[in-house]
């Protein structure tokens, strides 16, 4: 009995799960089917966004350097603090430079007294060589004059002259005669001495000198000029036209001296060269702040070493800290999502460091190309074609915030469409991608009937229709299965 009782056991129990079985299959043929799920199409705003993180960072950054090599003597400034244009930053030794500007204006001074001494000369040798030439010419003239006076000889006025003269002569030497008798005679008689009759006779004497003085010159007029006067005359025109022309060689002397005149400027310049690069240099000892902004990074403190920045060998070590003003994201947006982005498009930014504070920004720059675009550039095309392109975009924040800080991470939601207003109804009722389509739309009597619509915006969740459906119509939204499914039987069928 007992091996009976076993087999009949499972047998009984294998026919109980087979009617139990059969029963649950009648009653799901005879169940009616579940209404299908809807939403009503509605009216409100739809926005497109486009979100991504990415790193805040200065839009403005500069690098305040030293012209100046030397010892930082002060650096009055602090990582964080607010400094304006032309604020100054830092000092920088100046005591190699003021024994180098000393001496310069030293030589400049020198330089500056030879050139005024080399102009007085030229000056002086100018109106030398001036009077020079100026004698010489009169000179020659004047030999020129006598010259045509030789050659020329006695003129009628020179032989009357000449004739008067004799005659003249001739009267007083006969006065002299008979003046001498008349004291020969009283001489005899011992009427006068005997010196008396020695001062006739002297005057005797001087008055035939005379006479025949005056007779050898009435002579030689009368014959005309000797060839010896000639050429003495005609030699003396010779060396003053030697005389002439010398001194207008001598005005040669004065290019040289112009010469030197151009060097001993081009000195002055020179030094005044050196000088006024000193006086650069000078100033270049004070850092001023070459733009507002926050200190970022301050590279230098005081009695290090700077170097300079116009040398172009050491140009890192020539900066002393960073400025930044403006902040703004730099984010990498997904080529898929590029297209949705335009500049000065509105932004909302949510730093990880102040998660309850939103702050509004702009799109600022759009990059044309995407950052891995130049990647391969000259190396033939080796890069990888899986890798997901993305493009930089930039967004500056409308406003500042001093609890912002360059560096932070931050979260950004690009606007890049918006529409206020419209029918929306969720992305899910709409089976198609394009721009039109059909849609199913419950009747009066809760039955599916197509119809056709003309979308517009689609977001993330919902999309703008345009026309084809009425505010309040019910649209059929793919059913739900699992936990959803049994969490929408609950509320109800899961309308929307």
């Amino acid at each position: 009995m007992k091996r009976l009782l076993k087999p009949l056991l499972i047998v009984f129990a294998l026919l109980g799960i087979a009617a139990f079985a059969g029963l649950r299959i009648r009653q799901t043929l005879h169940k009616p089917p579940a209404p299908p799920r809807f939403a009503l199409a509605r009216r409100g705003d739809l926005v497109v966004q486009v979100s991504e993180t990415g790193t805040i960072e200065p839009v403005d950054k500069v690098d305040i350097k030293s012209k100046a090599a030397g010892r930082l003597l002060s650096l009055n400034i602090v990582e964080g603090q607010y400094v304006k244009k032309g604020q100054l930053i830092a000092v920088v030794d100046r005591s190699l430079i003021d024994p180098q500007l000393t001496r310069d204006e030293a030589q400049l001074r020198q330089a500056q007294a030879r050139l005024a001494q080399t102009q007085s000369e030229y000056d002086l040798q100018v109106q030398q060589s001036v009077l020079a030439i100026a004698q010489a010419r009169a000179a020659l003239n004047q030999s020129f004059a006598h010259l045509a006076v030789v050659k020329t000889g006695a003129r009628p006025q020179e032989l009357a002259q000449g004739r008067e003269s004799v005659s003249r002569a001739q009267i007083a030497s006969d006065d002299a005669q008979r003046t001498q008798k008349r004291r020969a005679s009283l001489l005899a008689k011992g009427f006068i001495s005997q010196s008396d009759f020695d001062a006739a006779q002297v005057a005797v004497d001087t008055a035939e000198s005379s006479l025949a003085t005056a007779k050898q010159a009435l002579a030689l007029t009368i014959v005309g000029p000797r060839v010896q006067d000639v050429n003495d005359a005609k030699a003396q025109v010779a060396s003053s036209r030697v005389q002439l022309q010398t001194a207008q060689v001598n005005t040669g002397q004065n290019a040289v001296k112009l010469s030197d005149i151009a060097q001993a400027r081009a000195a002055v310049a020179q030094i005044s060269g050196d000088i006024q690069q000193l006086q650069v240099n000078l100033a270049d000892t004070h850092i001023y702040a070459p733009a507002s902004g926050i200190v970022l990074k301050k590279y230098k403190q005081p009695n290090e070493i700077v170097q300079s920045a116009t040398t172009g060998f050491s140009d890192a070590q020539s900066i002393v800290a960073t400025l930044g003003s403006r902040l703004q994201i730099k984010v990498g947006i997904n080529e898929v999502d590029i297209a949705k982005i335009v500049p000065h498009a509105p932004a909302a930014i949510t730093a990880d460091a102040l998660p309850t504070v939103t702050f509004a920004g702009t799109v600022t720059e759009v990059a044309p190309a995407s950052t891995n675009a130049f990647a391969d550039a000259g190396g033939g095309g080796g890069g990888s074609t899986n890798s997901i392109s993305k493009f930089s975009v930039k967004v500056a924040f409308n406003h500042s915030d001093s609890r912002l800080r360059s560096g932070m991470s931050a979260n950004v939601s690009i606007v890049s469409q918006k529409r206020t207003g419209v029918i929306l109804i969720p992305l899910e009722a709409v089976p198609f991608s394009g721009i039109s389509g059909e849609v199913s739309v419950l009747d009066a009597a809760g039955k599916p009937q197509k119809r056709m619509v003309v979308t517009g915006l689609r977001g993330d969740t919902d999309v703008e229709i345009v026309s084809g459906l009425k505010l309040g119509e019910k649209v059929v939204t793919p059913p739900i299965s699992g936990a959803g499914r049994r969490k929408s039987d609950i509320n109800g069928n899961g309308n929307g």
